[in-house]
C-alpha cells in the first residue's frame, strides 16, 4: 500500500511539474506578443528621436520634431496595441476574411468583393495630394517597421489572436487606410436597407399605414410615398421573407445599429467661463476593442488629441490648443437601389436609356480556409455593382428578369476624405475647419467645431446630384434604365447646410432632422432620432450658462422622452382598478408594475426595473400592432417606433 502512495504521489508530482513547464512555456510564448513600452528603439526611417509617454490611461503622447516621424509612431503604437483589429479591418475591406474564418464567411467576402471597397481605395489614392501620400506612407513605415521588429525579435506573433489564425501579415499601404474609411462609412450607412424595407412593406400596405409604420420625421420636408408596386407593376404583391441572422464579423449592420452619436456646442455667452464649449459623443456599436483609439500627436501645425481610429493616422475627433471638432452621423441619402432590366434575348445585357448594354464582368478567386476556393463572377452597370437577392433581402422587391445594383458616394474612386481629415487637424479656426471639410466624401458627418470665438455645424460629405423628376426620390428602389433616376455626379460643397453661430448660443445634433430643405437639395428622409433631440433641447436651452460639468452632465442623461410621451397615452386607463387583487396573482403583478410606471420619471437606469417593463411592453405592444398585416416581415421592426406608437 505504501508502495502504491509513493508511485501515485511521484505521478502527481511528475504531472505538476509537466503541467508548469508547459503553462511557463506557454506564458513565455503569449507574453512575448504583448508590446514593451519602457524599451527604446532605433529604425532607419526616423529622421530624428521620437518620445512616446504613456499615461496612465495608456494613452500615448508622441512627440516627435517633424510630421514624418510622428504619424511613423502613429504607425508603431497602433500596431503594437491593435494589431489584430487592424489587420481584421483590412481583410474585411478587401474580402479575405475566409482565408481564416472558412466557410462562414464566405458570403461576407463575396460582397464586399462586389462592392470593390478595396479596389476604389486603391484608386483613390492617385487623387490625394503628394504631401497627404507622404503622411500615409510615413504612417504604413510604422505600422510594417513594427511588423518587422516582431519577425526579427521573434516577438510572438504580434498578438495573441494570431496564435489561433495565420500569422502571414502583408505590409501596410496607403490604401489599406482609405479603405478602413470606406469600411466604416459601409457600416454607418443603412439607406440600402431602408430603401428594401420600405419596398418590402409597400407590397402589403398601403400609403396611409405605411406612414404610420415608417413615419416622416416631423417638419415641412416630406416627401410624397411612392407605390412600389406602381413603379413595378410585375412584381409579386406579398413574397413572405425572414431576415437573415446578421455574423459578427460583417460590417453590414442593422438599421438601427447603423450609427449613433451627439454633439452640442456653445458659444462664449452661453458658457460660464466666457469660452466656447464642445461636447462630443460619437457612440458606435459595442466592440472589443473599441474601435477607437485614443492618442496624442505633436505636429508642425501644433499638437492634437482625440480618438483614432487603428489603420487611420487621424485624430477624426478631438481638439488641439485652438480648435476643437467632433462628428455625429448625418443621415444623409448616401445610397440608391436600382432594379436593372435584364435583356430577355441576352442575359448578359442590361437595359440602359439608350438601349441594352453588356455588364461589365470581371472574376476574383475567394480562397476559403480548408476548402477549395471559389471563383466568384462580379458584374456592374452604369449605376453600380450588381448585388446578390440574398443581402438584405434584395430578392423581396426584385421583379423577375430583373437584378439589383447601386450606386454609393462610398464607392468613388476620387475619393480625398482623408486628405480633408488631414487638413482639419492643421485648421486653426472654425473658417480654416470650414474650408478643409470640403474635401470629404464618404462617409458624411455631421462635423461640430469650436474655437475660441465661434461654433459651427456643417454637413459633411458629398451630396448625390438627383433630378427633381427622380420617380421614388431615392426613397425606394428605382428602375435604373429611366436617366430621371440616375444620379447627375455630386453637388458642390457649398450646398451642404452650414450653421454658424447661432443667435441662441447653442448648436446641438442628435441625429435628428436638421433642415427641410425641398428635394434633391435635401439631405434625407430617413433620420435617425425623432426623441433625443427634445431632451438635448429641455437641457441645453432651459440653462443660461453652461459648463464643462453642465454639459458632461447632459452626455450622461438617461431620461427617456419618448417614455414619459408614450406612458400617459398606453397605460392611462389601466393606472387603477377598481377592486383589490392578490399581490402575487397574476393581476397583483401587473398592478405593482403599472404602479411602477406611474411613479417613474422616464430615467433608462440600469439598476432599475421600470426600463425593463416599458421597454417589454412597448416592444410586445409593437408586435401586436403590426404582426397580422406584415407577418414575418414584423421581425424587421426589432426596434420600437416612438412615433408610429404614438
Amino acid at each position: 500500500m505504501d508502495r502504491i502512495f509513493v508511485w501515485l504521489m511521484r505521478l502527481i508530482l511528475s504531472l505538476a511539474v509537466i503541467g508548469a513547464v508547459f503553462f511557463s512555456f506557454g506564458w513565455y510564448v503569449l507574453s512575448r506578443s504583448l508590446p514593451d513600452y519602457t524599451k527604446t528603439v532605433q529604425f532607419e526611417q526616423l529622421i530624428a528621436p521620437v518620445e512616446i509617454v504613456r499615461d496612465t490611461a495608456n494613452v500615448p503622447h508622441i512627440i516627435g520634431k517633424n510630421d514624418h516621424d510622428t504619424l511613423f509612431a502613429l504607425g508603431y503604437v497602433h500596431a503594437q496595441d491593435r494589431l489584430w483589429q487592424m489587420t481584421m479591418l483590412r481583410r474585411t475591406a478587401q474580402g479575405r476574411l475566409s482565408e481564416l474564418f472558412g466557410e462562414a464567411t464566405v458570403s461576407i467576402d463575396m460582397m464586399m468583393r462586389r462592392l470593390a471597397i478595396y479596389s476604389t481605395a486603391r484608386q483613390s489614392v492617385s487623387a490625394l495630394r503628394p504631401d497627404t501620400l507622404a503622411k500615409l506612407d510615413a504612417y504604413a513605415l510604422g505600422v510594417n517597421a513594427r511588423l518587422l521588429e516582431i519577425n526579427r525579435g521573434a516577438l510572438g506573433r504580434g498578438a495573441p489572436e494570431f496564435f489561433l489564425f495565420s500569422n502571414q501579415i502583408s505590409p501596410w499601404t496607403a490604401a489599406d487606410s482609405l479603405a478602413i474609411i470606406k469600411l466604416m462609412g459601409l457600416q454607418l450607412s443603412s439607406h440600402l436597407q431602408q430603401e428594401v424595407l420600405r419596398a418590402r412593406v409597400s407590397l402589403i400596405l398601403n400609403d396611409d399605414r405605411i406612414k404610420d409604420l415608417l413615419p416622416d420625421m416631423p417638419g415641412n420636408g416630406q416627401a410624397e410615398i411612392i407605390d412600389f408596386t406602381r413603379l413595378f407593376p410585375n412584381i409579386p404583391p406579398y413574397r413572405a421573407s425572414v431576415d437573415q441572422p446578421r455574423s459578427a464579423l460583417s460590417p453590414f449592420k442593422s438599421i438601427a445599429l447603423a450609427g449613433a452619436s451627439n454633439a452640442w456646442a456653445a458659444l462664449p455667452g452661453r458658457s460660464a467661463t466666457r469660452g466656447t464649449l464642445l461636447s462630443n459623443d460619437p457612440h458606435l456599436e459595442l466592440t472589443a476593442p473599441s474601435i477607437w483609439y485614443l492618442a496624442r500627436l505633436e505636429l508642425s501645425k501644433g499638437g492634437v488629441i482625440g480618438g483614432t481610429i487603428p489603420g487611420l493616422p487621424l485624430v477624426l475627433v478631438g481638439r488641439s490648443a485652438k480648435l476643437g471638432w467632433g462628428i455625429t452621423s448625418s443621415n444623409l441619402d448616401d445610397t440608391d437601389v436600382y432594379i436593372e432590366q435584364l435583356n430577355p434575348l441576352e442575359p448578359s445585357e442590361y437595359k440602359t436609356p439608350q438601349g441594352y448594354k453588356p455588364f461589365a464582368t470581371k472574376q476574383s478567386i475567394v480562397r476559403i480556409k480548408d476548402k477549395s476556393p471559389v471563383t466568384l463572377e462580379m458584374f456592374w452597370t452604369e449605376n453600380g455593382p450588381v448585388l446578390p437577392g440574398s443581402h438584405a433581402n434584395l430578392g423581396a422587391v426584385t421583379p423577375l428578369g430583373h437584378v439589383t445594383s447601386i450606386a454609393s458616394t462610398l464607392l468613388s474612386s476620387q475619393d480625398t476624405s482623408i486628405e480633408a481629415g488631414f487638413d482639419l487637424m492643421a485648421a486653426h479656426s472654425v473658417q480654416e475647419g470650414l474650408e478643409a471639410s470640403r474635401g470629404f466624401v464618404a462617409p458624411s458627418q455631421i462635423l461640430t467645431l469650436a474655437d475660441s470665438k465661434q461654433i459651427a455645424m456643417r454637413t459633411i460629405g458629398a451630396l448625390p446630384k438627383r433630378d427633381p423628376r427622380h420617380q421614388s426620390k431615392g426613397r425606394l428602389p428605382s428602375a435604373g434604365w429611366l436617366a430621371q433616376n440616375r444620379w447627375q455626379g455630386v453637388f458642390d460643397p457649398s450646398v451642404n447646410p452650414v450653421f454658424l453661430n447661432p443667435a441662441s448660443g447653442i448648436l446641438g445634433h442628435t441625429n435628428n432632422k436638421y433642415t427641410d430643405r425641398s428635394f434633391p437639395e435635401h439631405i434625407s428622409y430617413e433620420w435617425g432620432d425623432s426623441q433625443r433631440v427634445q431632451r438635448m433641447l429641455r437641457l441645453l436651452q432651459t440653462r443660461e450658462a453652461h459648463t464643462r460639468d453642465s454639459f458632461i452632465e447632459a452626455q450622461l442623461d438617461s431620461v427617456s422622452p419618448a417614455a414619459r410621451t408614450l406612458l400617459p397615452l398606453i397605460g392611462g386607463e389601466l393606472w387603477y382598478q377598481s377592486e383589490a387583487v392578490p399581490p402575487d396573482s397574476t393581476a397583483g403583478r401587473r398592478q405593482t408594475a403599472l404602479d411602477l410606471l406611474a411613479n417613474w420619471n422616464g430615467e433608462m437606469n440600469e439598476h432599475l426595473p421600470e426600463p425593463l417593463i416599458y421597454a417589454a411592453w412597448l416592444r410586445a405592444l409593437q408586435k401586436r400592432l403590426i404582426v397580422d398585416e406584415l407577418g414575418a416581415l414584423h421581425e424587421a421592426f426589432t426596434h420600437v417606433e416612438p412615433l408610429f406608437i404614438e
